[in-house]
């Protein structure tokens, strides 16, 4: 089969040099209603010129913060097109950082971003590359600081749209999929020269949800209780008769990256609220962990987000930790699949080791995607978390699991009930996260 086509795309003004723009009393280029722009930055096809892709998005580990998704981009550079000091190559004083970049495969968007840098190397022998290093959106709000106001109280999803609405941010309408979100957030000041994205990633933690930049470049906040769909679920197997994507590598881990038995949760003004597993402690000696300057209203709700977490992760657990598949020997049909599973979708693995013994069938939780391209190979990686830290849903073939610590979501009052949960194995926690 053949390898699928990843095109890379890079925003350059072509005023200059006539190009596909509009043009007054150009019998063709003047033509009202045409196909020619007006003018300034228009994503250029520069594929025929890439050695190599690469696209890194998510996170590294489950209870990290989503991190800026970054791309590199190798292209040939031996007519010096891509050389900012070539005054006579048709992209001259447009090869400079900020610039907007796309990547797709097989017409599908893998990445948006923005280069941050470029480097040109020459050798002996003649060959050149330009290596372009580009990252999403978050670059923008990383670079960007908040003038000092006071928030009112309010619904994390509108506090996310009121600091992107701030004239000091100016995010477009156009780059946001904000979920409403079910946590309301203190009234509170926030001080001069705040950094946005930081402040943003307080209200995903108060939230307990995610946010993060999808492939088309949209900001994305997703609610604590945001269930992925299962209507398209992936399934990746290495049984031919499972209907599944075959893949080439798995990564399975039991150890302690994710062991937290001391959670301490600390709200803005409030007082550090902290739960116990004193089993797991006792077995595997403390691992603390702590979430501080969080938004909430009260320390009731930070101490019900503390025993919440300690819940889900007073033991260490055995999951799939990645699976990776290579691209070149997979029909349209599963190309489609896999350029469109998103960050904070489920699939499905399914794997016996070495054929011996029972199947490994687990759903997991995408929480990052890698893309490697080459001349004659493309391979994806998903990084992937246990799907626990969704709620339970009667009846659902996923979400529908009995049993162990794993909160019940009651859809009439969107509340969490995990009253009589016995964390520890002598002492049970009886709370309701319903903030």
């Amino acid at each position: 089969m053949p390898l699928p086509v990843t095109k890379v795309f890079i925003a350059f003004d072509l005023t200059a040099s006539g190009g596909t723009f509009f043009k007054l009393n150009d019998t063709v280029k003047g033509v009202l209603n045409s196909s020619f722009v007006l003018g300034g930055d228009v994503l250029t096809d520069v594929t025929r010129f890439v050695e190599s892709v690469s696209v890194n998005r998510g996170k590294s580990r489950e209870l990290d913060r989503y991190t800026a998704g970054n791309a590199s981009v190798t292209l040939h550079n031996e007519s010096r097109i891509f050389d900012p000091f070539n005054t006579s190559g048709p992209f001259f004083s447009q090869i400079t950082p900020r610039k907007a970049i796309a990547i797709e495969t097989n017409g599908v968007r893998v990445f948006t971003g923005i280069i941050d840098d470029w480097d040109l190397t020459y050798d002996v022998g003649g060959k050149a590359y330009a290596s372009v290093s580009a990252v999403d959106g978050f670059l923008l709000l990383a670079a960007a600081e908040l003038d000092e106001f006071t928030a009112t109280s309010q619904l994390s999803s509108d506090r996310v749209v009121a600091i992107l609405n701030r004239p000091e941010v100016a995010w477009p309408n156009s780059q946001r999929q904000i979920a409403t979100g079910l946590t309301t957030l203190q009234a509170d000041l926030v001080p001069e020269n705040q950094n946005v994205l930081s402040y943003l990633q307080t209200v995903e933690t108060t939230e307990n949800g995610q946010l993060f930049m999808n492939k088309s470049g949209q900001l994305t906040f997703k609610n604590r209780l945001t269930i992925p769909p299962l209507s398209n679920l992936t399934i990746f197997a290495d049984d031919a008769t499972a209907n599944g994507i075959g893949y080439t590598n798995i990564g399975i881990v039991y150890g302690t990256e994710n062991l937290y038995n001391r959670v301490t949760v600390t709200r803005a003004g409030g007082l550090p609220q902290t739960a116990d597993s004193f089993t797991s402690q006792s077995t595997y000696g403390i691992a603390a962990f702590s979430q501080d300057g969080l938004l909430y209203t009260t320390d009731a709700e930070a101490l019900a987000l503390s025993r919440y977490l300690v819940g889900l992760y007073d033991e260490p657990e055995l999951r799939i930790n990645d699976v990776t598949v290579v691209l070149e020997n997979k029909t349209d049909a599963q190309i489609a699949a896999l350029t469109g599973i998103e960050i904070g979708d489920v699939v499905q693995v399914k794997f016996t080791p070495t054929g011996v013994g029972n199947q490994i069938n687990q759903f997991a939780l995408v929480f990052g995607i890698k893309n490697s391209v080459g001349v004659a190979n493309h391979q994806m990686t998903f990084s992937l978390a246990s799907v626990a830290t969704f709620p339970l849903v009667l009846d659902d073939p996923i979400y529908g699991r009995l049993g162990g610590a794993l909160p019940v979501y009651d859809s009439a009052t969107t509340s969490y009930d995990s009253a009589l949960v016995n964390y520890d194995g002598s002492e049970q926690f009886g709370y309701v996260l319903a903030f």
